[in-house]
C-alpha cells in the first residue's frame, strides 16, 4: 500500500490498482472566509488521479468541503458511516454523488475486486464523525482524522490489529479559548494547557494503538484576515515537529512521520518527501507573508456574504422555537441563558432562556446570561435559513463568546452543534 498526504486532514490510499481519497478540502478558503491552508498543498484536484472511492470522516467543511465536491468525478463509491441522522448523507447527494455506502461502525467492508478492507470506528462522543481502518494484504492504516476516541477503542484497536501508519490529530481547533474574552495572560495559560493536553493525547494515542509510525495530522491551516492573524499564536497551534519532538521522547518505539502536502509513504521506500519540511520557526511570517499576498482575496470572499434580509429577529425566533419544540427534553436540560449580541442593522441583543416553559427566544439584555454570543448578522442569516451548520459559523473564529460561570457548557454545545 501507497500513502500519499495531500495536506491537512486529506490523503489518498493506494492499493491493487484502486484509490480511496479521503476527507478532501482542496479549495480555500473555508470556515466562511476563515480558514486557509498551511503548509500551501502541492496536489490540486485538477492533479489528483483516478479516485475509486471517496471517504468523508463527517461535515465540518474542512473535511466536507462543497466547492472540493462540486469537481470531483461523481461516479466514484462514497463510503460513509451509517449515522442515525441522514442529513450528511443528504448533503453529499446533493452534490451530485448516487453511490452512496453507509457503513455500520466497527464492522468490515470489502468492496468487490478492490481487494482493500474498511472499518468505520465510532467517536467517544455525541456528535455524528468517524474514523477509518483500511487493510489490504499486506498493511493497516488507520486515519484518526479528529475523531475523538476513548482510550479503550484505541486500546483494543491495537490489540486486534497489526497498524502499519497511523494518522492523529495533535493540536486544536476549537473556539476555546481564543474566541472567548478572558483576560490575556489568562487566555495564554488556557492555550497553553490545551496546547500540552493534544500533543500527549498524540502521543497516547500512539502508544495504545502500538502503531509502528505515526503522522501527525489534520491540524495545519492559517488565518489569514487582518482581524484574525492574532489568533495564528504559537501558544495555541501546536505544530508537527512538537507531536514528532514529544512522540521521540515518549513513546520512542514509534516511529515519528512529519509528512508535509505531497509526501509519500509506502513501506519499500519509506517516507518520501517532495520538498524539505517547513521551518517552523518561521511559520508566523509566512502566514504573515500569505496574508499580504490574499487580502484582495479575502476581501472578495467576504463581499460575498449578503447583509440579513430585514425581519431577522422574527426568523431567529422561529428557527430556535421550533428546534426547542421539536425535542423539548434535550433543550430543558440545556437549562441556561444564552444572549445573542447580533451585529448589523438588522441585529440587536436577543437571548433564549432555555430555563423557561415556552417563549425562550425574548429581545434584549439578559441579567442572568451565562454564555454570551457576538456574530455579525450575515452569518446568523445563514444559521437561521439553514444555508450554513451553526457548528461551522462558531468555528469560522468570527464569534466572540464569553461565559459565566467559568466551566464548559457541553450540554449547550452538544444540542448547538448538532442543529
Amino acid at each position: 500500500m501507497e500513502v500519499t498526504y495531500v495536506g491537512h486532514a486529506c490523503m489518498m490510499m493506494h492499493s491493487g490498482g484502486k484509490t480511496i481519497l479521503m476527507d478532501p478540502w482542496l479549495t480555500d478558503p473555508t470556515y466562511h472566509g476563515s480558514w486557509w491552508h498551511y503548509p500551501p498543498l502541492q496536489i490540486g484536484i485538477d492533479e489528483l488521479p483516478k479516485i475509486d472511492y471517496l471517504y468523508i470522516s463527517h461535515e465540518h467543511p474542512d473535511h466536507f468541503d462543497p466547492p472540493t465536491l462540486e469537481r470531483l468525478d461523481k461516479d466514484v463509491e462514497v463510503v460513509i458511516a451509517n449515522f442515525k441522522r441522514k442529513r450528511f448523507r443528504d448533503r453529499i447527494h446533493s452534490h451530485g454523488f448516487e453511490k452512496i455506502t453507509e457503513l455500520d461502525f466497527h464492522k468490515d467492508y470489502s468492496p468487490e475486486g478492490a481487494g482493500i478492507t474498511l472499518r468505520m470506528i465510532s467517536p467517544d462522543r455525541a456528535w455524528d464523525d468517524s474514523a477509518i481502518l483500511v487493510r489490504d494484504d499486506r498493511h493497516t492504516i488507520f486515519n484518526v482524522n479528529d475523531c475523538h476516541l476513548g482510550e479503550d477503542t484505541l486500546r483494543a484497536l491495537g490489540e486486534q490489529f497489526d497498524i502499519d501508519l497511523a494518522f492523529l490529530t495533535f493540536t486544536g481547533a476549537s473556539q476555546y479559548p481564543n474566541c472567548f474574552d478572558f483576560p490575556p495572560e489568562s487566555r495564554r495559560e488556557r492555550a497553553l494547557a490545551s496546547k500540552r493536553s493534544h500533543v500527549e493525547e498524540f502521543v497516547n494515542w500512539a502508544k495504545l494503538l502500538k502503531t509502528k509510525r505515526a503522522v501527525p495530522a489534520a491540524g495545519n491551516f492559517a488565518f489569514v484576515a487582518k482581524d484574525q492573524l492574532v489568533m495564528n499564536d504559537p501558544n495555541y497551534a501546536n505544530t508537527p515537529g512538537d507531536a514528532i519532538e514529544a512522540l521521540t521522547a515518549g513513546a520512542p518505539d514509534v516511529e515519528g512521520l512529519q509528512m508535509n502536502p505531497g509526501d509519500r509513504w509506502s513501506e519499500e521506500k519509506g517516507h518520501e518527501r517532495l520538498k524539505p519540511a517547513p521551518d517552523w520557526s518561521r511559520r508566523l511570517d509566512d502566514i504573515a507573508e500569505m496574508s499580504e499576498r490574499l487580502q484582495d482575496k479575502v476581501a472578495a470572499y467576504y463581499a460575498t456574504e449578503e447583509a440579513a434580509k430585514p425581519g431577522l429577529y422574527e426568523r431567529f425566533r422561529a428557527h430556535f422555537t421550533n428546534h426547542i419544540e421539536r425535542d423539548r427534553a434535550a433543550s430543558s436540560e440545556i437549562g441556561i441563558t444564552v444572549w445573542w449580541q447580533v451585529e448589523g442593522p438588522e441585529g440587536g441583543d436577543w437571548y433564549i432562556d432555555f430555563k423557561r416553559d415556552g417563549d425562550w427566544v425574548q429581545r434584549g439584555v439578559p441579567e442572568d446570561w451565562n454564555l454570551r454570543i457576538a456574530m455579525p448578522e450575515s452569518l446568523v442569516e445563514l444559521g437561521v435559513s439553514g444555508e450554513a451548520i451553526w457548528d461551522n459559523l462558531i468555528l469560522s473564529f468570527r464569534a466572540r463568546l464569553a461565559r459565566r460561570p467559568d466551566v464548559y457548557m457541553q450540554v449547550f454545545w452538544t444540542w448547538f452543534c448538532k442543529l
